[in-house]
């Protein structure tokens, strides 16, 4: 089967088409008699260290709520809880409620209620505060297996990462999000009462990294899907928006009036734990608010926990590293969280008067040392010293800055206005002020309240109020792999071969790009590519077949047009069988029969999510499309 580009001397060819809300309040109870037609929108921001939950009913917007309460929590309320979870091999359980979503209920509502991934691995697990930090079987960092193109951090110890036999990488993050979709439901009903939730329709607005590739964003809708997120058939039930999309939709709500106005730029620096992600938009409208991407959006993995392995590998390398390995799990547990809590989230660039303290780490069962360094349990450890942990790191953050900057002055001739900070580590003290620094004053630097939650508030702000971003930039190209016609102006002599089907001298393996780097994407509009493919008729089966069509991508600055190492595959897409009798038959010059199928690949791109479908002309009825029954999308 081959897909064709280009016109060809049989008449096969393409064709290229190419106000804020207020602070929030506890949630009221609603009267059900009243809200039939009302909504509760949940926002789960899935994080690779932590997540956050956060809720509103639609008859009361501004009164939404942000989880703090936790299973296994104690002590203060907390806005996140950790993306861990522990299996117990030696047991298994068939609902939701046996991971420990609450030890004093079952399913709060068996209309709601879901199972886990079906596999053979285990299913009784402990999720969040309930695993214990010397949990053995304790699986972190789960959320970066979803995108193995993505690095994985160096540092990350295997056994955080290794699976249960029996479990996928989305096996577990199912598992993660139907305890996270459990618990919600639990917290929903003792705010709102049973009756109401029963009545009510519940929608999902789910946040991804913005760097992730579609294969991880597809991989993550899956997981969420079978989490009883939503469903294929229940498209408004679960919605997927980017990480730094929904802490700019919370970010410019929070500001004080007149910080930005219409036509100004403003670049969101999304600090969390794993990745640094930006992206800059333009205000084209205030009320209501409407924002266009402006430079394409760029990240990396300089997260907080790199901060945190710079940390350990300091401690270790100060009281010796067998030492540091003897500590027990309590030991440790003090001093990551005396550097989690105090340490990471204090120290700040010092002015040349104020006076730079030292910091006392816990280190219990390590003897005093000979320097001085170590007395009584604690490490002394300087300013300095807590600087030259912060500054590779920081200094990744700024270069990606420095670059967005810059493409901003290029794409839009015009500066960025402000930098928006947030994330757990866009918190951070240092951070705020070595970007000031940074920018020189040039460019105000803000931090909104709230900027550790301010991904997964936004995500119910774009829940309530729907789709703000009227416009977005491509990230990539896309396009197809096909045989061209052989052009002597352009080709060298020795790429042609000889097609059999088409009768033709072509040259293999040349791109067709429809969507480039950089291209106007709109949630609004789809993109139809208009092209055909030619299927000997040796190949068909019965009265109907199915389509195949391979979308390729490339993430360079400039993609090339044949295929190279650069050039990967993306996915494949199958189409329903189509009847036969709407193929064109055909017949070549050495009398061959084939078929030539002329149809078009539609592509939506959302804020988290590309769409695909294919549609074909209605038959007898030119100009008029319609949908080729379902698309299943099978990624690389």
């Amino acid at each position: 089967m081959t897909a064709s580009v280009g016109p060809s001397v049989h008449g096969l060819g393409i064709d290229a088409e190419s106000p804020a809300p207020a602070t929030p309040r506890q949630p009221q109870a609603v009267d059900s008699k009243d809200q039939d037609k009302g909504r509760i929108i949940v926002g789960i921001d899935f994080g690779t260290t932590h997540s956050a939950i956060a809720w509103a009913h639609t008859a009361t917007p501004d009164e939404y709520e942000v989880i703090t309460q936790w299973p296994g929590q104690s002590g203060k309320d907390w806005g996140k809880v950790p993306s861990d979870i522990s299996y117990n091999t030696g047991g298994r359980s068939p609902t939701p409620s046996a991971g420990s979503t609450d030890p004093e209920t079952a399913n709060p509502s068996p209309r709601n209620s879901g199972t886990l991934s079906p596999d053979s691995g285990p299913t009784v697990f402990k999720w969040g505060f309930e695993v214990p930090a010397t949990d053995p079987q304790k699986l972190s960092w789960v959320k970066i297996l979803l995108d193995p193109s993505q690095p994985r951090p160096t540092f990350v110890q295997p056994k955080k990462t290794t699976l249960p036999k029996g479990k996928t990488p989305v096996a577990i993050v199912t598992d993660y999000l139907s305890a996270l979709r459990a618990y919600t439901l639990l917290m929903l009903e003792r705010r709102l009462g049973a009756e109401v939730l029963g009545d009510t329709e519940v929608e999902y607005v789910l946040t991804v990294p913005a760097v992730w590739s579609d294969k991880a964003r597809a991989t993550t809708l899956e997981a969420a899907i079978a989490a009883g997120l939503g469903g294929k058939d229940n498209a408004g039930g679960l919605h997927l928006i980017t990480e730094p999309e929904g802490a700019a939709e919370y970010a410019l709500r929070s500001l004080r009036p007149n910080t930005l106005k219409e036509g100004d730029c403003f670049t969101v620096c999304d600090a969390g734990g794993g990745t640094v992600d930006l992206i800059t938009y333009t205000i084209s409208s205030l009320q209501p608010l409407q924002l266009q991407e402006v430079a394409v959006g760029t990240g990396a993995l300089c997260g907080a926990v790199y901060l945190d392995r710079r940390f350990e590998d300091f401690v270790a390398d100060k009281i010796g590293k067998d030492q540091f390995e003897a500590m027990d799990h309590r030991a440790k547990f003090q001093m990551k969280q005396y550097w989690e809590t105090y340490m990471k989230r204090e120290f700040s660039q010092k002015l040349p008067h104020e006076e730079e303290e030292d910091f006392s780490v816990p280190v219990m069962g390590i003897p005093d040392s000979e320097d001085g360094r170590v007395r009584g349990g604690f490490l002394r450890v300087s300013h300095a010293e807590v600087k030259e942990i912060f500054e590779p790191i920081v200094n990744q953050v700024l270069e990606l800055l420095g670059a967005q900057v810059l493409q901003v002055l290029k794409a839009a001739q015009k500066p960025v206005g402000a930098i928006l900070l947030v994330g757990g580590f866009g918190s951070s003290e240092y951070l705020y002020k070595r970007i000031l620094t940074w920018s020189a004053g040039s460019i105000p630097v803000l931090q909104p309240r709230n900027a550790w939650t301010a991904v997964v508030r936004g995500a119910i702000i774009r829940g309530l109020q729907g789709d703000t971003v009227a416009a977005r930039l491509s990230r990539r190209y896309y396009g197809v792999v096909h045989d061209a016609r052989f052009d002597p102006q352009k080709h060298q002599e020795d790429e042609k071969c000889w097609h059999q089907l088409r009768c033709e001298w072509v040259v293999r393996n040349r791109v067709q790009w429809y969507i480039r780097r950089g291209d106007v994407t709109t949630s609004s509009r789809t993109l139809s590519f208009l092209f055909y493919r030619t299927i000997p008729a040796a190949e068909i089966i019965g009265d109907a077949h199915s389509l195949k069509t391979e979308l390729w991508v490339c993430d360079e600055e400039n993609a090339p047009d044949k295929r190279d190492p650069t050039v990967r595959k993306l996915c494949v897409m199958t189409s329903e069988p189509v009847p036969v009798h709407r193929f064109v038959k055909m017949r070549n010059e050495r009398g061959e029969i084939f078929y030539r199928v002329d149809y078009s690949l539609d592509m939506t791109v959302t804020g988290g999510a590309v769409v695909y479908e294919m549609s074909m002309e209605k038959k007898g009825k030119k100009g008029m499309r319609e949908k080729v029954g379902r698309v299943e999308v099978t990624y690389e």
